[in-house]
């Protein structure tokens, strides 16, 4: 049952107890519906059905109160605050429980109240903290859907399309394929190039074998970068996970990275040598790749916020090393475009934003057609001395 029909049954209910009041009920019909709030957009309609139940639960509960007296209001409002209890859930979990209750002032007072609890309860998470927050240290991220439908628009010259190949070169995290997912409703199923961090550990060897899996006539966009968590109260670094009652670091191989290329710059650790065997083969890279960063880090007013920059930068020259060595794969009249920039990922049921820093266009001989950063509002680029 969908979100409106739970609380429209709810609302039915308070109109039909309004106008024959009768004595409470001594139980609620629990009616229990799935509700997906991975995105904004249900978030949204949420809140616009919900205004509507508003609307008709408290004239229902006007009407209740001038026809049954007040003093029953007292019971009306301990069954109010249950109802209160269960749907306060939707800003934590994917179940609402609406609760119809049958008769009397509680009918009315209920959904009321229950309607106005999910109202304030989205309006009263920290979401604004966690925006000034991306604005702050990622000024120019975009939500997924926008970020997306901006790549549509400035790729449409070159016939981008469903004939097309997405190489992402992403972190392992289980939380970066939401960006994966949202490409994949523009391009389809995604090639995978990238490991710990976002570093493209598929090398020139999995750009050549991507290049060879593009539909014929058709090209290849490669979509690189490190993530971030920005928690709900702003914090960057963490983030919310799914099913865990505490967040967690995000990135974490940035973050333990980052702690070893502090103690080498400080002396408390020597610089470790290639890896003689492939247990940690990766995060090796990922320390070695950021030590040249370093002495910027130690500097930085906030670390977290100036890590992924610093990872963007290593990775950026890595990726056109790579493009530029297998770009001839790429068959017939195929185009190459490279988008990199920093993932900001955000507690579920919010949406992630993806910050562009260089979107740039390639033909297959390795020559740059177009930079069309500025098509798709990408960020200010980092400088390192």
């Amino acid at each position: 049952m969908k979100l409106s029909a739970a609380f429209v049954l709810l609302g039915a209910a308070s109109q039909a107890a309004a106008f024959a009041p009768q004595p409470l009920a001594s139980s609620p019909v629990r009616v229990s519906t799935e509700l997906e709030m991975a995105h904004g957009a249900k978030r949204a309609a949420a809140r616009r059905v919900l205004k509507q139940v508003g609307k008709v639960a408290g004239a229902a509960a006007s009407v209740t109160l001038a026809t049954a007296g007040v003093p029953s209001s007292a019971v009306a409002w301990r069954q109010a605050s249950k109802a209160a209890e269960v749907v306060e859930t939707v800003d934590k979990s994917k179940k609402i429980v609406g609760l119809a209750f049958g008769a009397g002032t509680a009918a009315g007072i209920a959904a009321g109240i229950a309607a106005a609890s999910v109202l304030e309860g989205i309006k009263g998470t920290p979401i604004k903290e966690m925006v000034d927050s991306i604005e702050k240290s990622f000024p120019g991220a975009q939500k997924n859907k926008a970020l997306v439908k901006n790549i549509k628009s400035a790729l449409s010259k070159y016939d981008y399309g469903k004939d097309s190949l997405v190489a992402t070169s992403l972190c392992a995290d289980e939380v970066n394929r939401v960006l994966e997912k949202d490409l994949g409703s523009a391009f389809d199923y995604n090639f995978h190039m990238g490991g710990l961090a976002g570093f493209p550990f598929g090398g020139i060897t999995s750009f050549g074998a991507m290049a060879s899996h593009i539909p014929d006539g058709g090209s290849c966009l490669v979509v690189f970068g490190p993530h971030v968590g920005v928690d709900s109260t702003g914090k960057v670094g963490t983030v919310e996970r799914r099913g865990r009652e505490n967040g967690g670091a995000c990135c974490g191989s940035a973050v333990a990275a980052s702690g070893y290329v502090s103690q080498v710059h400080t002396g408390a650790a020597t610089k470790y040598g290639p890896p003689e065997i492939p247990d940690d083969a990766q995060q090796n890279f990922v320390g070695t790749a950021l030590l040249p960063y370093a002495a910027h880090l130690e500097k930085a007013e906030d670390k977290m916020a100036e890590l992924p920059y610093a990872l963007y930068d290593a990775q950026k020259k890595l990726m056109d090393t790579i493009v530029k060595a297998g770009c001839g794969s790429v068959a017939g009249e195929g185009k190459v475009t490279v988008l990199g920039g920093i993932q900001v990922n955000t507690p579920s049921g919010k949406s992630d934003y993806f910050l562009p820093l260089s979107f740039e266009v390639y033909d297959n001989k390795g020559t740059m057609i177009e930079d069309l950063g500025e098509a798709i509002e990408a960020g200010k680029k980092p400088t390192f001395a």
